[in-house]
């Protein structure tokens, strides 16, 4: 199942409503797929209210999802944007479904074959994990053995690393533009003296961005 909602023609649509809460929630949805290795090609925003012939009431109700609709397509840039008119009733049936369809998407073809790279992409010397609207101090980095242990705020992913990368050292990491880096040294060795190591990526380093991946022992218990 995991394959198939990750694999090369599967993707997700975020829906959210223009509201400050659900947008934060939206955007921390959005790192969460990505650190589980899920496409997200589009968002969806739902129960917008037509600025045509508003009253105050709903006027001021139009100011407001128009600046979170920016915010939001500031914060989800490059994904496109769909807008969902409020409508004045559930849309049940087959003719009203396609009517909410033809608002929500125009032209656009809602079935095209998407373009989204996979969040996950590893070379010979290189790891690269897209976390969108991450911040530095949310992400930790932890290595034990053959795995590397990716926390993005409350979410965690464990990710078996391939032979060639597992007997090498990891060189450094950085989390630049909402993509984490992480580099392992030329040649073979042991990561650091071969047994558990940790490398943190906390908000305390001083170089901004750079995400500090100095080895040493982990913690009793397993990473934080």
């Amino acid at each position: 199942m995991r394959e198939l909602l990750t694999g090369d023609h599967a993707s997700v649509r975020l829906v959210l409503t223009p509201e400050s809460v659900v947008l934060a929630e939206a955007r921390r949805t959005l790192t969460s797929l990505s650190l589980y290795g899920y496409r997200v090609d589009a968002v969806i925003a739902n129960r917008v209210f037509p600025g045509e012939g508003a009253d105050e009431w709903r006027a001021r109700w139009v100011e407001a999802q128009s600046r979170l609709l920016a915010e939001a397509e500031q914060s989800f840039a490059p994904l496109p944007v769909h807008v969902v008119p409020y409508l004045p009733a559930e849309p049940v049936g087959k003719d009203a479904l396609a009517g909410l369809g033809a608002a929500m998407y125009g032209e656009s073809d809602p079935f095209a074959a998407h373009a989204v790279e996979p969040p996950l992409r590893m070379s010979a010397d290189e790891l690269t994990l897209a976390l969108p609207g991450a911040d530095r101090g949310d992400v930790d980095l932890a290595r034990k053995g053959d795995e590397l242990i990716v926390t993005a705020g409350p979410y965690r992913r464990i990710l078996a690393l391939p032979a060639a990368l597992a007997r090498r050292r990891i060189s450094g990491a950085e989390l630049r533009d909402g993509v984490l880096r992480v580099r392992w040294a030329a040649g073979d060795g042991p990561p650091g003296g071969g047994g558990p190591h940790y490398g943190s990526a906390r908000g305390a380093n001083p170089r901004p961005e750079e995400l500090n991946m100095e080895e040493r022992p982990i913690r009793q218990g397993g990473p934080r």
